[in-house]
């Protein structure tokens, strides 16, 4: 298990997470970031702002960024494009 950090970009800021998660490698990490983007998006909503141009930066140990996901993609895509 390796230790992965989910910091959140708002608005230009860096909101960095302390704490980190472990998980086995990028893909288990970049689902919990995925199941964490759609619960604070959720939360936002019932409280009336939708936090769409945020995003985790997720990186290792070292600090080196090793992925960043938008939380508009952590969304289902067709919330976007309903057909």
């Amino acid at each position: 298990m390796s230790r992965f950090f989910l910091h959140q970009e708002i608005d230009g800021n860096i909101l960095e997470d302390p704490d980190g998660t472990e998980a086995a490698d990028l893909a288990e990490v970049r689902q919990q970031a995925i199941e964490a983007a759609r619960q604070l998006v959720a939360n936002a909503i019932l409280g009336g702002t939708a936090p769409l141009g945020r995003a985790f930066r997720i990186t290792d140990e070292a600090g080196q960024v090793l992925l960043v996901l938008p939380f508009r993609d952590a969304l289902p895509p067709d919330l976007f494009n309903p057909g």
